[in-house]
């Protein structure tokens, strides 16, 4: 995960100097993000598919092989074109490896795995924090030698796969999900459908939309900030400042998760995302309302995925599907994000567009809340009934 995350947050600060090198604009290269996360759902679709089939062994080594080659495909593709290719190769096995991590953390750890994926992705941000710091040091300009010396330690850490289980991992079927009750007592299924369609669908909403604003955030800060006139090197500290705050508030909430339900965890972070991107508006707290921005999202996704195995059930289906499709956030929007950060752009377009996405992603929140509440009414009101039906038979 340390690995992945990394490769994330290198191509913010390289897209600098790929958009000096083939004379594009921003939403143009923008690309290459869309490529990579397209790739990436490509790559959890598969693993989803075959995971049963070649087991965790072979899923894993495939993914760090595919990332292997796209980093290094990356860093020294001539033209445009097929830097966008290894992107998505790359992208290919990020998506497996992020799969098989957090379809094993989210089923083998049970009620814990709220705990453990803070964990699992707080290491993701730890990556993440240091590419922006190397670029910070020694410049964007050098990125070529960046993903060459990536690709190196992937293969390096690929080497510990020999340590896993080669068979699938599979969690319990679904947990604690209460049927609606019909006035006569007996089990409405196509209520208790309707509930869990409604549920996946908010679920996925907040995927893609927290994914939208990560992945935005990760892509054009550093683009954002320099059109505000803060210099190259800076601005690839604060990117770094971004992710680092991301890190920070998934190992500080994985002491505190199981004292907190996850949907709790969710909906704070969205609501404190909305705080921080309207902060981005005042002039002088772009860095830091980024950075608060960067805190309230850490924790969304590994609690969400908690949240919605809890709902859900631990089959593989409900996190590779939920994983895959948040790949879409990355996929559509830094494209529409690069538009906001032109030269031409207002400096409040960017900001405003992220408090947007991040009250959209609220929202999904508050209806699974409302969801939740409605199916437990009839259910807690069918067993009062069904109470009374036997002490009156009982006289």
């Amino acid at each position: 995960m340390l690995l992945i995350g990394a490769l994330e947050a290198l191509y913010g600060p390289s897209l600098i100097r790929l958009i000096e090198r083939f004379g594009v604009d921003p939403s143009t290269v923008g690309i290459v993000i869309s490529a990579h996360f397209i790739g990436g759902l490509l790559g959890v679709i598969a693993s989803q598919s075959l995971h049963g089939l070649i087991g965790n062994r072979i899923l894993l080594a495939a993914g760090y092989l595919l990332l292997l080659v796209g980093s290094i495909g990356f860093a020294w593709a001539p033209t445009l074109t097929l830097v966008v290719t290894a992107s998505a190769t790359a992208g290919v096995g990020f998506g497996a490896l992020d799969y098989a991590f957090s379809h094993l953390f989210a089923v083998a750890f049970g009620s814990g795995s709220g705990k453990m994926l803070n964990l699992l992705h707080g290491f993701f941000g730890m990556g993440a924090i240091l590419a922006p710091l190397v670029v910070a040091l020694f410049g964007p300009e050098h990125y070529p030698a960046y993903f060459t010396a990536f690709a190196v330690l992937t293969l390096i850490t690929a080497l510990g796969v020999y340590g896993v289980r080669s068979h699938p991992t599979q969690g319990p079927a679904a947990p604690g999900t209460h049927a609606v009750v019909s006035a006569g007592g007996t089990p409405d299924v196509a209520g208790k459908q309707f509930y869990l369609f409604s549920g996946f669908a908010a679920m996925v909403c907040i995927f893609v939309l927290h994914v939208a604003v990560g992945s935005g955030i990760g892509t054009w800060e550093a683009t954002y900030l320099t059109l505000t006139g803060i210099g190259v090197e800076q601005a690839a500290a604060a990117t770094s400042l971004f992710w680092f705050s991301m890190t920070a508030s998934r190992f500080v909430l994985a002491a505190a998760i199981q004292r907190l339900h996850p949907g709790t965890v969710v909906t704070l972070g969205c609501s404190l995302m909305i705080i921080g991107s309207v902060l981005v508006l005042i002039p002088g707290f772009a860095v830091s309302g980024l950075a608060i921005v960067g805190f309230a999202i850490g924790p969304v996704f590994p609690s969400a995925l908690a949240w919605a195995t809890q709902l859900l059930g631990g089959q593989s289906w409900v996190s590779g599907s939920l994983i895959g499709i948040s790949m879409i956030g990355g996929i559509a929007f830094p494209p529409l994000l690069g538009a906001t950060v032109t030269t031409g752009a207002g400096a409040a377009l960017f900001p405003l567009a992220l408090a947007v996405l991040s009250t959209l992603c609220l929202f999904a929140c508050t209806a699974i809340g409302i969801l939740r509440l409605i199916q437990r009414h009839p259910h807690a009101k069918s067993k009062d009934r069904m109470h009374d039906e036997s002490t009156l038979s009982h006289r």
